[in-house]
């Protein structure tokens, strides 16, 4: 069976790519020379490592240089307009379409925005993209956690090769996750120079936050428990929420009434994979995004999918914001297990699966929410990794991941038609002030 890995379950880094870093000695140096260190077997490499499995800072061969990233700000683009175009010194031409400009609305084409995050190089991972890409979204939003580098930077180059039919094609935003800023230490620096945001445009100081108008929906990206969050009731607020609270101020909802915030780890999760582990940041800004009313708000890191009801303080609420989740898009550490029992009353569907979302935003009041399951994957006895034969749940059969133990575990297909309540709640009206009518620069 095939594995959710490129190398059917074994490490990505095989022993001889490790050992022929971790070996300096084939640099002839000199073996009283601190940076030395011989490696017979190949298999010895792992144990050189230092604490973390990470090679240590002295070794000349540990600095990966990679090829050369061109970044190309293209100015004059017109809304729903179609492009073609060809990379410098290349052969093959790629083509995209603009997305709608802001407050733009047709109802015989309505905006839709693709969401994934939890991604990977593995082979579900691959028809996941390929799934979105059939979508044709106008939007892709990766809420975090893109190639899985983990501290092998070449990983991000094989990410690129893999996603290239669906990123080539589409307009893309996106949020740092965990394997972003932490794993392999790469605090956000792979991320940030591969997949720019456009920060500036949105008066963010950080690459890591930003905003962005596109149809009736307002965007939100922010760096959410990979920052500080603290809120104005300790004096000192962060640059995050200085940022979001601005941000949400200055909204025309008469323009984009949809607002759409995403950042990775999720307030609302009742797996018991990261259990309440964006806490502090609910206590944070919880009250900011209710006081604007944001509509839905987009997370990953936890390798399910789950959505919930309109919620706030833990309770439903029909003016609170409807959170998904959307760790579920192939990476190879495999799904999360196993759900909290009972299933909380603000959960409305949750499954231990993989699969892609789209939000299609009809009006300034009407919304439609789908997930599709693509894989459900399993582990035989004596397995160390799970794997999928490649149809399980592919096209839309009945499946259920091994040991998801959610009410919803055979289900394909999930759908959810979104309202925004102007007349019941005045938080989804019109744009709320905190500061001054000038934004806050941090």
């Amino acid at each position: 069976r095939p594995s959710m890995s490129t190398r059917g379950g074994a490490p990505e880094v095989t022993d001889q790519e490790l050992a022929d870093i971790v070996n300096t000695s084939r640099l002839g140096l000199p073996p009283e020379s601190l940076p030395y260190l011989h490696i017979a077997k190949a298999e010895d490499a792992w144990g050189a490592l230092r604490s973390g499995g990470c090679v240590t800072y002295n070794n000349p061969l540990a600095y990966y240089e990679s090829p050369y990233l061109h970044t190309v700000v293209l100015g004059g683009l017109e809304p729903r307009a179609a492009y073609a175009y060809r990379p410098a010194g290349g052969r093959r031409t790629f083509n995209f379409t603009m997305p709608p400009a802001a407050g733009d609305s047709d109802p015989g084409r309505p905006l839709k925005l693709a969401v994934w995050a939890d991604i990977g190089v593995t082979n579900i991972s691959y028809s996941v993209m390929r799934r979105i890409a059939d979508m044709r979204p106008d939007v892709l939003l990766t809420v975090g956690d893109y190639s899985y580098a983990d501290g092998w930077s070449p990983r991000w180059e094989t990410f690129g090769v893999m996603m290239e039919p669906l990123m080539s094609s589409v307009a893309g935003l996106g949020v740092p996750g965990n394997h972003e800023i932490q794993m392999g230490f790469f605090q956000g620096n792979d991320f940030v120079h591969r997949f720019p945001q456009p920060y500036r445009q949105s008066g963010s100081t950080s690459p890591m936050m930003y905003s962005y108008d596109t149809g009736l929906v307002h965007i939100l990206g922010l760096p959410g428990s990979y920052a500080p969050t603290t809120n104005t009731s300790l004096g000192r607020a962060s640059a995050q929420y200085l940022f979001a609270a601005s941000d949400l101020a200055r909204v025309d909802r008469s323009v984009t009434p949809w607002i759409v915030v995403m950042y990775h780890t999720p307030w609302y999760n009742s797996n018991s994979k990261h259990y309440l582990e964006g806490i502090k940041h609910q206590w944070d800004m919880e009250d900011l995004f209710h006081y604007h009313g944001v509509d839905v708000v987009f997370n990953g890191h936890v390798h399910a999918y789950e959505r919930s009801y309109p919620v706030y303080k833990n309770k439903v609420d029909p003016c609170g914001a409807v959170h998904i989740v959307v760790g579920d898009a192939g990476n190879y550490e495999g799904p999360a297990l196993q759900w909290t029992q009972p299933q909380p009353q603000w959960s409305a569907f949750r499954e231990s699966a993989f699969g892609s979302g789209a939000l299609t935003v009809l009006s300034g009041i009407n919304a439609q929410w789908e997930w599709r399951r693509v894989a459900c994957v399993s582990k035989g006895p004596g397995d160390a990794f799970w794997s999928w034969p490649g149809q399980a749940g592919l096209h839309g059969e009945p499946c259920t991941t091994e040991g998801d133990d959610s009410m919803t575990s055979t289900v394909a297909v999930d759908t959810a038609a979104l309202v925004r309540d102007v007349v019941s709640c005045p938080n989804k009206v019109a744009s709320r002030r905190l500061f001054a009518e000038k934004p806050v620069m941090v």
